[in-house]
């Protein structure tokens, strides 16, 4: 269920939107509290925390859009509805989930909250995602000793000391968490080969991470993987489900 809150200086506004959550979508939604003025908005947002927040922007008092002043970083959505579309922009730019105009049609109501249970589905994701990667990095995860040919004989590293590689054209780059690179002439799908399979993942076709040193998943326009370097890897559409099933399957193992 989505809790919200309904702040708009006009008694007709919170009712026929009142109405339509309770009538007309097909998402459950309890109003858990309305306001007239924004600052009994915050108030009400700082004491029942809510999901979601339907603000109105023109009202006395205070402007909506000033919300930002009070919540630079929401941990709530907000969806505004005002009679009034030059605002519309502005409230897109601010991050806002949605801009609906009064009269409110109930369709149009019925997919904001839509995008909002889709939002609210990938935000969980990441942070079960954020949970993992956690205890992945725990300093009691062995590595292992890996033999790699080279050009002129051979070398062992361990696989715990192993960032990433990279490939480059034939040849591929290791690099390690001392910031050091080695050089093999070898395609990355030998060390893929190599490498115990349910530590390191090929995120992308140029690219093998060792799961063990990604520091954050961010899912955007296009998906990558933060290193704890800093390093920022892309992670291609395709290799999605893949990379969730792995980091699960390693911590259950």
């Amino acid at each position: 269920m989505i809790r919200t809150i309904i702040i708009d200086d006009e008694p007709d506004g919170i009712g026929s939107l009142t109405e339509l959550l309770k009538n007309f979508t097909s998402v459950n939604v309890k109003i858990v509290g309305t306001a007239s003025n924004l600052p009994d908005g915050v108030k009400l947002i700082h004491s029942l925390l809510p999901d979601l927040v339907f603000l109105d922007i023109n009202m006395p008092k205070e402007n909506g859009m000033n919300i930002y002043k009070y919540f630079p970083n929401p941990h709530f959505k907000i969806i505004f509805v005002t009679a009034y579309s030059q605002y519309a922009i502005e409230a897109l730019k601010k991050s806002a989930l949605d801009y609906l105009l009064k009269p409110v049609d109930y369709l149009e109501l019925d997919d904001a909250l839509k995008k909002l249970i889709k939002k609210m589905k990938e935000e969980q994701h990441l942070l079960q995602l954020d949970d993992y990667l956690k205890q992945l990095n725990a300093p009691n995860i062995p590595g292992t000793n890996i033999v790699i040919n080279t050009e002129h004989g051979f070398f062992i590293e361990n696989t715990k000391n192993i960032e990433y590689c990279e490939a480059n054209q034939s040849y591929s780059i290791i690099h390690s968490n001392n910031n050091k690179q080695t050089i093999i002439s070898k395609p990355l799908k030998y060390l893929e080969e190599k490498f115990p399979s349910n530590i390191f993942v090929r995120t992308h076709k140029s690219f093998l991470v060792n799961i063990l040193y990604i520091r954050q998943y961010v899912r955007a326009d296009e998906n990558y993987v933060i290193l704890k370097s800093g390093k920022r890897i892309p992670v291609s559409v395709r290799k999605n489900t893949e990379f969730d099933t792995l980091i699960k399957n390693l911590l259950q193992n």
